[in-house]
């Protein structure tokens, strides 16, 4: 199981909150990245001085459901920043237009195995 993985994640957050998060996706990643993942050329940007804020924002324009990704659920929980898309303001384009559906790695019900816990 990977509960400890997303615990000790969650736990290094709480110590480690950055000022500003920029995260690239003008070339993303789907499968079994990252050394046998397909390229994805998704040509995006997102950049917050709310860490979680951005990450849920990416979660959101990878087609991922954030409540699945363990740490960064555990995040919201605590109040380590905004993980409601309703609440956060964004500027440019609508997280919409952008949105794709990223292939998942091949183990991905493994991942997710953290909420059985």
């Amino acid at each position: 199981k990977n509960e400890g993985i997303h615990y000790n994640l969650f736990a290094l957050a709480r110590k480690l909150r950055p000022d500003l998060s920029v995260i690239d996706g003008f070339q993303g990643m789907e499968g079994n990245g990252p050394l046998f993942g397909t390229p994805v050329d998704h040509k995006v940007a997102v950049a917050s001085t709310d860490w979680l804020a951005a990450d849920r924002v990416a979660v959101e324009l990878m087609g991922f459901d954030f409540t699945k990704v363990g740490y960064l659920a555990f995040c919201a929980q605590a109040g380590m920043g905004q993980a409601n898309l309703g609440k956060l303001e964004i500027l440019g384009e609508k997280v919409e237009r952008f949105a794709r559906k990223y292939r998942p790695n091949d183990n991905i019900e493994q991942q997710y195995q953290w909420m059985e816990a």
